[in-house]
């Protein structure tokens, strides 16, 4: 089935979800666009995220789908969180979402399913597993440190 971008939404999970968000707006210029931005706490053992921000365009719930953008989905927290936003905040049915990234650890995959099961998921990889820092292995690092050139 194909999407029009006046039928579709593309939201970025702030800040590494921005760079998979750069390639949906090249192909695709005229799709509307929304930000959420989770941060997750990496002192917590369980990474927990909280919410700080989100500003979707107006009408999204109408008949549109989402695709909600980052790259990497590990324990799974930030994502049911935007989720939560996307589906409560905004009401968008989770059928009517589809969750792209590019590396996935099983456990955020099942904590995603078990959470949304409705919700499509999009990946280039599932990794190994996450290791005891709650980080997926092999992984690639802090994605938006590369991406935007900011490792410490």
């Amino acid at each position: 089935k194909t999407l029009e971008a006046s039928r579709l939404c593309a939201v970025s999970i702030e800040r590494s979800g921005s760079a998979l968000l750069e390639v949906v707006r090249e192909c695709m210029p005229g799709i509307a666009v929304g930000k959420i931005l989770i941060q997750r706490d990496e002192s917590a053992p369980e990474k927990t995220p909280t919410l700080y921000y989100s500003k979707l365009p107006p009408n999204v719930d109408e008949n549109k789908y989402v695709l909600l953008c980052d790259p990497m989905l590990a324990t799974g927290g930030s994502a049911i969180m935007a989720l939560d936003v996307l589906a409560v905040k905004y009401n968008i049915p989770p059928q009517r979402i589809i969750f792209a990234n590019v590396i996935c650890a099983p456990e955020g995959l099942k904590a995603l399913a078990k959470t949304y099961p409705k919700v499509k998921v999009v990946t280039a990889c599932v990794d190994s597993h996450l290791n005891d820092s709650k980080f997926i292995v092999p992984g690639l690092g802090d994605y938006g440190d590369r991406f935007f050139n900011t490792e410490g």
